[in-house]
């Protein structure tokens, strides 16, 4: 049995939504209304992603260079990745963003050798950016998110999951342990339907949850309940 942290990229890894940036700036659309019909259960978070990126039409290079000024770290990210490294910890990013963004930046921060990154294949095209996403290997799951989660917890082994968005909701719910954003619409959800969760602005916070965690021995979804 071992222990392994998923964490989502964008609000979460990185300071700002790449993906949402890029749809507020590029989309020719009403991609405000596709996340609406999300939010309602009225169509899947991939299904959401789907047509949302296929209102955007221009080229990767004009987005990375719209993207690089903007797009920060949250604070001890790296220090996570090393921590991860040195405890043989496997580290994920679970993401439905572009993955060509999240490589970019990942390279950029020196760690793209020492993670996994596990998103949809993206392709800019004429008629906007094709998207693919990983194949569930569970048919009922209910993302690919959370599909991840469920493959390594039936593989025996012990998930963190980080996240800020609603797309992670099913992740940090099928997760062992859960660590959220501050103030994120995560954070907000997971207060609404009173799932506990471990409050974050910093990855520091989470190392230091995770050697607990490992320490303790631990068999709970949250380390506390955020009031």
């Amino acid at each position: 049995m071992g222990f392994i942290i998923l964490s989502d990229f964008d609000g979460t890894i990185v300071n700002i939504d790449t993906a949402e940036y890029a749809l507020r700036k590029f989309a020719q659309g009403d991609w405000h209304a596709v996340e609406d019909l999300f939010e309602r259960g009225e169509i899947t978070f991939e299904e959401c992603l789907r047509r949302q990126f296929a209102m955007i039409r221009v080229s990767k290079k004009v987005l990375l260079n719209e993207l690089i000024h903007i797009t920060s770290f949250r604070p001890s990210f790296g220090n996570l990745v090393r921590y991860c490294e040195e405890q043989q910890v496997p580290f994920i990013i679970v993401s439905g963003g572009l993955d060509f963004l999240i490589r970019h930046f990942m390279s950029l921060e020196g760690s793209i050798e020492r993670v996994e990154i596990h998103a949809p294949k993206a392709e800019c095209t004429a008629n906007g950016i094709k998207v693919t996403f990983p194949e569930l290997l569970d048919r009922t799951s209910v993302n690919f998110k959370d599909d991840l989660v469920r493959h390594y917890k039936k593989l025996g082994d012990k998930v963190a999951y980080v996240g800020n968005g609603i797309g992670d909701y099913p992740a940090v719910c099928a997760a062992d342990f859960s660590f959220v954003i501050k103030d994120s619409p995560l954070a907000r959800l997971c207060r609404n339907t009173k799932f506990p969760y471990n409050e974050i602005e910093d990855f520091q916070e989470v190392i230091e949850g995770v050697k607990k965690l490992i320490s303790s021995g631990t068999k709970t979804q949250g380390m506390r309940s955020a009031n």
